[in-house]
């Protein structure tokens, strides 16, 4: 998300418009916001995760815990401050490009925790399937 908020403007522009879908409480949804400044940005709760599986998501504790999560952790901590996890730990992200037909243009699986596309992949993305 940190990375994804200097580019709102831009997917706006494109037309496109970001939401967050966390796990957690809508308390903890709205301190994220906060925490990170991005309150523009919609953040809806799934506590029950269906949308995570709706979209294949994984949910993993090996995949949670693996090394490639805590160098990417430890590497978050330092470009960002982090605050303690809400919602389901084992619960990975990923990322989706969603027209407003329901038509999913992309989609990207997090594979391990801290796992997320290069930002110019998903502005890229973007403009593919506005352009489609």
């Amino acid at each position: 998300m940190a990375e994804l908020r200097p580019h709102v403007d831009e997917l706006r522009t494109l037309g496109v418009e970001p939401w967050v879908i966390g796990s957690g409480t809508p308390a903890e949804a709205r301190d994220f916001q906060q925490h990170i400044h991005a309150e523009s940005i919609p953040v809806v709760v799934d506590q029950a995760l269906a949308s995570y599986r709706a979209a294949g998501m994984k949910r993993s504790v090996f995949r949670t815990l693996h090394p490639k999560s805590w160098a990417r952790g430890i590497k978050a901590m330092i470009a960002h401050p982090q605050r303690r996890t809400a919602g389901d730990p084992w619960q990975l992200g990923g990322a989706m490009i969603v027209r407003p037909d329901g038509d999913v243009r992309w989609r990207y699986v997090s594979d391990a925790a801290g796992d997320h596309p290069a930002i110019a992949t998903l502005l890229d993305e973007a403009r593919k399937a506005v352009a489609a």
